[in-house]
């Protein structure tokens, strides 16, 4: 039982189980996706925005890990928002109630991300080193969360310039 729950643990275990799910369920879907533009020009943000991470970092090399972790430049979550609103502002009108909605809750996710998110970041960072002179033996936490505005811009740019690359060609 204790080597199930070990395997179950473990992050490439949980990776691969994640991927192999998502491509058996996705194939079936992947006629009804290669012809919804909103969705396209989304998962085509996030792929860039993730893409961009690992290069984005400051100091020596490339820091693969970047790539699934949330954080940091540029914002995947503002990049999502912005594709999504922009690919139905091009499709509908930038009048039509759809792009309305998409622009209100595409800015709630932007604000969110470098205002609540950012100081939830803070505060572990702060947990993390009153912990660390307490006991050398606790886990860390994760400390980066949340992004600066720059990032949040660079997201929204990212995302505007995928929607534009999947409605125009």
């Amino acid at each position: 039982m204790s080597v199930i729950m070990g395997l179950a643990r473990s992050r490439l275990f949980c990776l691969a189980a994640v991927t192999g799910i998502l491509l058996w369920g996705g194939l079936r879907f992947l006629p009804l996706l290669s012809s919804d533009r909103f969705i396209l020009s989304s998962l085509l943000s996030v792929l860039c925005t993730q893409g961009m991470k690992p290069f984005t970092i400051k100091g020596n090399g490339i820091s693969w890990r970047k790539l699934f972790q949330c954080g940091g430049m540029p914002s995947s979550h503002s990049a999502v928002a912005a594709a999504l609103t922009t690919a139905l502002g091009l499709e509908y009108g930038w009048n039509s109630s759809l792009f309305q909605i998409s622009a209100v809750l595409g800015g709630i996710v932007i604000y969110d991300s470098f205002t609540l998110r950012r100081m939830v970041g803070e505060h572990s960072r702060i947990l993390g080193e009153m912990l660390r002179e307490k006991s050398k033996h606790l886990p860390l936490l994760g400390e980066k969360m949340g992004h600066t505005p720059l990032e949040a811009t660079c997201g929204v740019l990212c995302g505007v310039i995928c929607a534009l690359l999947v409605v125009y060609i």
